[in-house]
């Protein structure tokens, strides 16, 4: 994607992903192709001139009807996020939604080197759409999911594998984590990975929180921004290695 030079509120929010995809491959959490991104980018597009004709509509399976005319940043399937850091504009897509939020069109393509969207488009595309449509898209525009390795491992304990019991373990390890995120983390069990049963499943729990663990997988938070969003992460992954240190020292 070329990022166009006098549009600077897209370039700022482009920088800002370059910062925090530095940040999820400096903690580990960004392994190969590893991690998503998207931020809802309506605001910076408003009154964008190009014959939109000239892009493929890629159909939806299912419509988003809230994201109509929206224009959205994500990360580009099989990108790095360590080469994202370093050059935003190579690893991300500029998506415009469809006027019936039943396809979508990506935007400023380089025919040498095109780029698609993240194979977890469903649950980026969902969250946005309940996000805008709930009234929350003025305040939460950011989504991030990366694999966070201390909440992943504690997902594999078979004890913890429901939200309850992750919530007691978690917010009574750090009075940070509970004073930042009180309402606490979602648990979504395990499902396949880009798919629309992972997508509605996290939209039910985004009901209640802001942050999703997926079973062995990942997790998933949302913010006004990526850092926000970043840093519900970092807070949970803090308190998980807190715990996974307690049970090596015997506390628990």
């Amino acid at each position: 994607m070329q990022l166009n030079k006098t549009n600077q509120g897209a370039q700022g929010v482009a920088a800002e992903i370059a910062e925090v995809s530095s940040l999820l491959w400096q903690k580990g959490w960004a392994e190969a192709g590893a991690g998503n991104i998207s931020v809802n980018v309506t605001e910076n597009y408003p009154g964008i001139h190009i014959d939109f004709r000239t892009f493929p509509m890629v159909p939806l399976e299912v419509k988003y009807p809230a994201l109509a005319h929206n224009y959205l940043f994500i990360t580009a399937k099989g990108s790095r996020m360590r080469n994202i850091a370093k050059d935003p504009g190579a690893g991300l897509c500029l998506i415009k939604i469809s006027k019936k939020g039943d396809g979508y069109q990506v935007l400023f393509e380089d025919p040498e080197t095109p780029l698609f969207p993240s194979s977890e488009l469903p649950s980026h595309f969902a969250i946005h759409n309940q996000l805008v449509k709930g009234g929350r898209g003025e305040e939460e525009k950011a989504v991030v999911h990366t694999h966070c390795h201390e909440l992943i491992a504690l997902s594999h304990d078979k004890k913890l594998q429901n939200e309850a019991a992750m919530n007691e373990v978690l917010l009574k390890m750090h009075t940070e984590t509970a004073f930042f995120i009180p309402d606490g983390i979602g648990y979504v069990p395990m499902a396949e990975p880009g798919s629309l049963a992972l997508a509605k499943a996290t939209l039910k729990s985004l009901q209640n929180h802001k942050i999703v663990l997926w079973e062995k997988h990942g997790c998933l938070a949302t913010g006004k921004d990526v850092h926000e969003a970043f840093d519900r992460i970092d807070l949970m992954a803090k308190a998980a290695s807190m715990y996974l240190m307690c049970r090596n020292s015997g506390i628990y």
